[in-house]
């Protein structure tokens, strides 16, 4: 009933304010069941003899998008649940908490039974007789092409003051990434935190772009200052990740750290012949201060992807390299690095970035989800036939290494073994099936067989499959 009222009053709102102003108001959204299966993500099936992480949920997730615009101004309001598990509405423990451990992880993951909550509610407006635009608000966005910083999930607060000169556009970005003090071990805030300047977490950006015919040039100077020291917390693993964490990528370790990031990229978007490119290259430096010394150093990634029609066939491809650890190195406090971080940090949302396991649901190079390329040396090929008009196959391989070596410990009990960097290969099928012009069936099956970075002291890792289909209507 919950759900059905807030629908209600948000078609209410539209209908009202399209009658009452004289403003262009329109509704869309979707609606989505979500069928996955995914089996061994921990990799120890035949270690401990019992399959812990595997899992096969349903899932239903809907969005209400109202978007407005009027005059020099437009604004929008979207309204959605993530992916509510069949079944799990009526059940819960004993603190009310809903059990999921899928990315429904926003705003609505503590909250008893189904909801809807704030994907994005921003307004933009263009200052009069003036280039110059400002939009602020709850919003998804990203830097360049989002292999640095990238929040296309949940959405982010931010300002963004932009203008365009000619082909250039120009921008400055203001994201607030946490308000207060994050209590130590805590991975979100709480009703006592310390809402003081002193300790909030912002990411500024200046860019520019340049569009030259099919061709866009973009760079970006980004400055991270988290006085809260949770981006750019030191995490408790072996050989784990440098400024990430697992599933949201906020670290938990401490109060008493404090950092700077600077983040330069250039990222580019056009076309090379008949084929299309998409390319980034950040450079990164950083210094975090804590109670046992001071960390500092610089980091590096580059990411080139390109795709190349072939009559009913579209190529596809993937290089990319994010820099690391130097072997050996765990950063659980300052000293063990002697001064010296080299592993790239990057801010993506926990949507999937481009395998269906690796570094989706099974953890990457660092020692966690969601970090992108970060220690990851990856090379793709793959393609997409449109076996008939509504039906398109494709399958990508990827090859994946270490940047640097390290050894990642996924089964309970186990402890790292030799460093390496052969993370393994993973295979991934696609199916996308277009119904009718509104209604959509698309699938991916993937296979991941580790390498052995993933080997432990309990023995060699075990391959891991999933699925994971999606029917959608839009509107």
């Amino acid at each position: 009933m919950k759900k059905l009222f807030v629908v209600a009053v948000v078609l209410a709102i539209a209908c009202l304010s399209s009658m009452a102003f004289a403003a262009e108001v329109t509704v869309n959204g979707y609606v989505d069941v979500r069928s996955r299966l995914f089996e061994n993500l921990d990799l120890n099936k035949s270690m401990n003899n019992a399959d812990t992480a595997s899992r096969t949920t349903t899932e239903t997730a809907f969005r209400i998008d109202v978007n407005v615009k009027a005059d020099n101004a437009k604004a929008k309001l979207s309204l959605w649940n993530d992916h509510d598990i069949w079944g799990i509405n009526a059940k819960h423990n004993a603190d009310n908490q809903r059990n999921i451990t899928n990315e429904g992880n926003g705003g609505a993951s503590a909250v008893q039974g189904s909801s809807a909550y704030i994907r994005e509610a921003w307004l933009d407006v263009m200052i009069p007789d003036t280039p110059v635009g400002v939009k602020a608000g709850h919003m998804l966005t990203q830097i360049g092409n989002g292999w640095f910083f990238r929040d296309n999930y949940g959405g982010v607060d931010a300002w963004v003051v932009y203008g365009k000169m000619g082909n250039a556009t120009f921008a400055v970005q203001d994201v607030k990434l946490a308000e207060g003090t994050y209590p130590s071990g805590a991975a979100t805030p709480v009703a006592t935190m310390n809402n003081t300047n002193a300790n909030d977490v912002d990411l500024y950006t200046a860019m520019a772009e340049m569009k030259m015919g099919d061709n866009t040039l973009g760079i970006n100077l980004s400055m991270l200052k988290d006085d809260a020291g949770i981006y750019l917390a030191p995490q408790s693993t072996t050989n784990g990740a440098y400024g990430s964490a697992q599933t949201d990528n906020v670290g938990t370790t401490g109060m008493n750290q404090k950092g700077r990031l600077y983040n330069v990229g250039l990222n580019f978007v056009g076309k090379l012949g008949p084929a299309a490119i998409k390319a980034e290259a950040d450079v990164q430096q950083g210094k975090v201060e804590n109670s046992a010394g001071a960390v500092s150093g610089t980091a590096n990634q580059i990411v080139a992807q390109g795709t190349m029609p072939m009559g009913a066939l579209t190529l596809n491809a993937t290089a990319a390299r994010g820099s690391g650890n130097v072997a050996g190195q765990s950063p659980t406090t300052a000293a063990p690095f002697n001064g010296k971080m080299t592993q790239f940090l990057d801010f993506t949302d926990i949507g999937q970035h481009y395998t269906l396991l690796y570094e989706y649901r099974i953890k990457g190079a660092t020692g966690f989800t969601n970090t992108g390329f970060s220690n990851t040396t990856a090379l793709e090929v793959g393609g997409m036939f449109q076996a008939t008009k509504s039906l398109a196959v494709g399958a990508d391989l990827w090859f994946l290494r270490a940047t640097e070596a390290t050894n990642i410990a996924l089964a309970s009990g186990s402890t790292n073994a030799n460093n390496s960097r052969d993370l393994g290969m993973e295979l991934d099928a696609k199916a996308n099936w277009q119904i009718t012009k509104e209604v959509s069936w698309n699938w991916q099956l993937g296979y991941f067989k580790p390498g052995s970075a993933y080997t432990t002291n309990l023995g060699k890792a075990d391959d891991a499959w999933g699925a994971q289909g999606i029917l959608s209507m839009t509107f």
